[in-house]
């Protein structure tokens, strides 16, 4: 059966990717592991690999074209296998499938909007469970590889996590302090719920971690980094997408 790959989120400002290069052509056999294209983030470069074996069957997005979180963006299958009806029900062009209409509701009644936090002056990073497969909803924690108050390095290797597809190991993309951990060894997050926050020593997190559980954040997107970093695996399981070094 014919899998949709979606463009993952790989950080808390991520909206959208753009397709530096595609390494993969339709028609071309595809491993698990092989690397499909290059996706530009708001973050860094990072390689966008397969967790499926099969035949890249369609390419929703161009080069240089960009696509939304969760936007498709290409499917693979069976060769020969007829995709018109998955494309019909996920949508072309990278976009992410449109909602139903729904009958009309009486709206409630209005509630008292609790007060922005500007958290633009935290020097911290929260770091989120990133969706990698089109059915993932939550990934579990193997191992943790570093531990609060250890110093972290783009590119260090923070935790094994196991999905729906495959275990796959996640690496920071920040320079900074492993200040909290959300999760512990074999417990699940759900997709974009808070694993850790990287920052500056004594940076205040809990500040940062209270906004963000409450949705009151005002923090400014960061720089984009033009990074680069590899993947890896754990084991003989196989990654479904890397960082960048």
């Amino acid at each position: 059966m014919a899998e949709v790959i979606r463009m993952p989120k790989m950080s808390d400002t991520m909206t959208d990717g753009v397709i530096a290069a595609w390494h993969k052509k339709v028609g071309d056999k595809v491993k698990s592991g092989d690397v499909l294209a290059e996706v530009e983030t708001d973050k860094a470069t990072m390689e966008l690999e397969s967790y499926e074996d099969g035949t890249l069957l369609f390419i929703g997005v161009k080069e240089k074209e960009s696509a939304p979180v969760d936007g498709v963006i290409a499917i693979i299958g069976k060769d020969g296998e007829n995709i018109d009806g998955l494309l019909s029900s996920v949508g072309k062009g990278g976009a992410a499938p449109a909602s139903a209409p729904s009958e009309t509701k009486p709206e409630p009644a209005p509630q008292k909007t609790a007060a922005k936090v500007d958290t633009s002056n935290i020097n911290a990073e929260i770091i989120r469970m990133p969706k990698m497969s089109d059915t993932m909803t939550e990934g579990t924690i193997v191992a943790w590889h570093k531990k609060v108050g250890d110093k972290v390095k783009s590119g260090d290797l923070l935790a094994e996590v196991a999905t729906d597809k495959a275990t796959m190991e996640l690496e920071s993309y920040n320079d900074g302090t492993l200040l909290y951990v959300g999760v512990k060894d074999g417990e699940a997050v759900v997709v974009d719920g808070v694993l850790a926050i990287i920052g500056e020593q004594g940076a205040d997190y809990q500040t940062l971690l209270s906004a963000a559980e409450s949705g009151t954040s005002t923090s400014a997107p960061a720089a984009k980094e033009e990074k680069k970093r590899e993947c890896g695996s754990s084991g003989n399981s196989s990654n479904i997408f890397c960082f960048q070094r």
